[in-house]
């Protein structure tokens, strides 16, 4: 080969090595798969939150910061996302923006008031309007999560259950597609509720909060009475009565009524009745139709079938009293 002929072959090198990347000739992939960069998918199930978080702009503001990548965000009002690159990783956003996080990122969205929620994995969101009357954050998938909240924050967890604390923080985990583990790492209680049940999470305590098919939204509205043990409410609808058993609290119901408790709801027919165990029958109160009784003072000598109810003594009686006397 002489050296016109290796001047070329110098030439071509760099040629053939831009071919090999070029996607016209097979790629050799280095990074491990899944790849870090790969797409967040622009297409968002929000039908669990219609009509509880809308996703219009609105007058709160948070800082979103990206930790590792992908991230993507979607602005209030906005009809896509967008993935928030390395070289511009913070940007503020309006109450109605979605927050989507997939496998191998990391990202943190702040308050103004110091409230700051934390998650990575596949974990996605959408910053509420509390002006609104929406909680704070609504969370619609979840992996990993940390909560550090303030007094009046609230978090709708997946299913509709919702969470608030007045300091943090509180750890989430997703640990299989039915159960959602919550652990309180904070020095004051949380509060979560869960369907019928309203109830404090300690310091150090932790809950499986199971994904229900009918969901966990909070049950409200009125109820014609209750039994409340260790936070956990047992309510009814309709006429009942409730008397103490030797187990517990027997409830036994007259005409139409709906009992809810312990995440299931039964009704019950005329004659039937259910004993909770555990439970305590409320103390009975006298009945008000019954009047007490005043004990009246007889006069000495006086007949005391002849006394009128005010105490006082017939004339007729009076006389033959006087006369007998004589």
């Amino acid at each position: 080969m002489n050296q016109t002929q290796h001047r070329r072959a110098f030439f071509l090198l760099p040629l053939l090595a831009a071919c090999v990347v070029d996607s016209r000739w097979p790629r050799i992939e280095t990074q491990q798969w899944p790849a870090p960069m790969q797409a967040v998918p622009g297409d968002l199930d929000s039908s669990a939150l219609r009509g509880v978080v809308s996703s219009q702009p609105g007058v709160e503001e948070v800082l979103v910061l990206r930790y590792g990548d992908p991230v993507q965000v979607r602005p209030a009002g906005g009809a896509a996302s967008y993935p928030l690159p390395f070289h511009d990783k913070e940007v503020q956003l309006n109450a109605g923006s979605w927050v989507l996080c997939s496998p191998g990122g990391k990202v943190e969205i702040l308050w103004p008031g110091g409230t700051s929620i934390i998650f990575s994995g596949r974990t996605t969101g959408l910053v509420g309007s509390p002006s609104r009357g929406e909680p704070t954050f609504a969370f619609v998938e979840l992996e990993n999560a940390t909560l550090d909240l303030r007094y009046g924050d609230q978090v709708r967890l997946l299913g509709g259950a919702l969470i608030s604390a007045d300091v943090g923080p509180l750890a989430l985990e997703r640990l299989s597609s039915s159960i959602i583990r919550i652990e309180n790492q904070s020095k004051a209680d949380a509060r979560i509720m869960f369907r019928d049940a309203d109830f404090q999470l300690g310091p150090a305590e932790e809950i499986h909060l199971p994904l229900l098919s009918a969901g966990g939204v909070p049950w409200t509205g009125a109820f014609d009475g209750e039994l409340r043990r260790k936070g956990v409410p047992l309510r009814w609808e309709g006429d009942s009565q409730v008397i103490p058993d030797e187990d517990g609290a027997r409830i036994v119901p007259a005409g139409a009524n709906e009992l809810r408790g312990l995440g299931i709801r039964m009704q019950f027919d005329v004659g039937e009745s259910l004993v909770v165990h555990g439970y305590e029958a409320p103390p009975v109160a006298p009945d008000e139709g019954e009047a007490p009784k005043e004990e009246v003072e007889v006069q000495e000598g006086v007949d005391p079938e002849s006394c009128t109810p005010d105490g006082s003594v017939e004339e007729g009686a009076e006389q033959n009293s006087s006369g007998d006397g004589a």
